[in-house]
Formats: C-alpha cells, structure tokens, sequence
C-alpha cells in the first residue's frame, strides 16, 4: 500500500477512503483533519448548540472508521459526509430536549447566516424532511403549529384566530412536538441502514 498521502496535504479525499478502508489510521486522522471543522460549523448551524454539534460530528467520524467499506470512492465523498451528518442531525434533534427549537430554526436559518452551499442543501433538505411530517399532522394541530412557528404568533393570538382556548393552543403544540419528535425518530431509525 502506497502512504505517500501521509505527509501530502494534497491528497485526494478518494486515497484517503482508499486507505481507510484497509484499517490505515494515519490516513483516518488527516481525513478526520481536513474535514472536521466544516462539518463541526454545519452541524452548529443547524444545531445551534456546541455540544450537540460535537456529537454529531463525533458520531459521523466514529461511522466513517466503522462503516468505510460502505463509501463508494468513486462518488461525492463530500456529499456522503453531509449525507451522514444529516442522519446525525436527525437523531440529536430527536432526542433533544429542545426538539421544538430545533424545528423553528429552520425557518431563521437562511436569514440569519450566509451558510456554504452543502450547509445550504442540508438544510434546505431537513427541512424540507420536517415540512412533510408537519403537513401529516391533524388539521387543527398543524394550524396550530404554522402559526406558532411560522407565523410567530403567541398562544394568545392564536386562541383568538382559531376561536379556541389557550390551554387547547398549548395542547396542539405539545402533541405536534410529541408526534414529529417520534416520526424524526423513526425517519432517523430509517436512515441509518441507507
């Protein structure tokens, strides 16, 4: 096996995965190098937490080492590490606390950063994946949840529009979070085995 990617910076990606996937280390680590900080600043982007988006990054690595056979050198090595990430995107959402904060990121997120164009597709792909669970919601619980994420309307506001109570407006959201929370872990569980 040829290393003499070791010290050369210039070392396609497609080497790199080459020696990867016959267990080379070395090679792991300049990869892990070369492309762990714009994986780490799209995951924060979409994540908007440190920790969240270290673990997510953490987790694309740790399934680059275990899973490098499943790389098709000959493809966008890039675009598979955004793939990637996407699936561990989709689990730190689904399993955050903050699960309802995640979701209404989306919709700032373009207008408030000048994101690469990956960070662009990935999140243009997240959510486009959140928009079709949003719209197998309930009518009423889906009115509830576009007018309170996307239309930034207070609880108030809301029971006002839809002649409802404000305890009821609390109720749809809960159970909107409950039920996309759970369709996110199902669609995480799903693309794991991609």
């Amino acid at each position: 096996m040829d290393q003499s990617y070791q010290n050369n910076q210039a070392s396609t990606d497609e080497a790199l995965v080459l020696s990867i996937q016959q267990g080379d280390r070395k090679a792991f680590t300049l990869f892990y190098e070369r492309h762990r900080n714009n994986m780490y600043l799209s995951a924060y982007h979409l994540l908007r937490d440190e920790d969240d988006a270290h673990d997510a990054v953490q987790e694309l690595f740790s399934d680059i080492w275990q899973r490098a056979d499943r790389i098709d050198v000959s493809g966008n090595i890039k675009g598979y590490l955004y793939i990637v990430l996407r699936n561990r995107i989709l689990t730190a959402m689904s399993r955050s606390k903050y699960f309802d904060e995640y979701i209404s990121s989306f919709a700032a997120f373009e207008q408030k950063s000048t994101p690469t164009t990956e960070e662009t597709i990935l999140a243009r792909e997240l959510e486009k994946l959140l928009e079709e669970k949003i719209s197998q919601l309930p009518p009423k619980m889906r009115e509830v949840y576009e007018l309170s994420w996307h239309g930034h309307l207070s609880n108030k506001e809301i029971a006002q529009r839809m002649a409802i109570s404000e305890g009821t407006v609390k109720q749809h959201k809960h159970h909107a979070v409950r039920i996309l929370r759970r369709k996110l872990q199902r669609l995480v569980s799903l693309f794991l085995f991609f």
